[in-house]
């Protein structure tokens, strides 16, 4: 809207002016609580490549604010402590296994047993090829067994997680006919052992899915 004189320069009158739309995109403002996951999530990474370089011991709560960028206020504004801290790691990355191996006995029901000794292989080996978290998940045991107030915490997580594997173990053992000769949880945990030491070593030998296959059939009769 603009004031303009009319065609005899008498009068006053509005004149309206269309306007040429911006070509210029505005950045979308983050919502607060995607600023806050955002936050979160970097100062768990931040701890996590401390501790992956260094052991938990090196990852104190001002090293992880440095690496992460933020204040120690900011931290404690998500954690408590710095186990406070270390527990979420466990409960999430654990979680988050326990949970593909939900989906592996989903997705494998009707598939033979040659083909989901392949397809938990394959995943298996996937998850290998990063070894931060086997180093991660190393250290965060060996934390739990000097600590006693975080092994009370680590301990049921530690079990939901081998329990979720046991289902996996269990549901390749009835579609094989196979009996183990130990019990599944302690298959699960014997595998699990196995599967963390040989992505922690990087060797040349062949990968951690064909070495399991070798102590399953092992560990397992008709």
């Amino acid at each position: 809207m603009a004031v303009a004189l009319d065609a005899n320069g008498l009068h006053l009158v509005s004149v309206d002016y269309e306007t040429t739309p911006t070509t210029q995109t505005v950045p979308r403002r983050r919502k607060r609580p995607e600023m806050r996951m955002e936050t979160r999530t970097r100062l768990l990474d931040a701890a996590i490549g401390l501790i992956v370089a260094g052991g938990v011991a090196a990852a104190s709560i001002r090293g992880i604010c440095e690496r992460a960028g933020f204040s120690q206020g900011a931290f404690y504004s998500y954690f408590a402590s710095k186990d406070d801290l270390l527990f979420t790691l466990v409960e999430e990355h654990m979680a988050n296994l326990a949970r593909k191996f939900d989906m592996l006995v989903a997705d494998t029901r009707y598939q033979t047993a040659e083909a989901i000794l392949d397809t938990i292989g394959a995943s298996l080996d996937a998850l290998s090829v990063d070894a931060s978290y086997s180093v991660l998940v190393v250290e965060l045991h060996l934390h739990a067994r000097r600590n006693a107030a975080f092994r009370a915490r680590f301990e049921p997580v530690k079990i939901a997680y081998e329990s979720a594997f046991a289902g996996v173990m269990s549901h390749l053992l009835r579609r094989t006919g196979l009996t183990p000769v130990i019990p599944s949880i302690q298959l699960a945990r014997i595998l699990l052992s196995l599967w963390s030491g040989l992505t922690l070593q990087e060797s040349n030998d062949p990968p951690p899915s064909i070495q399991m296959r070798h102590v399953f059939a092992a560990l397992a009769q008709d």
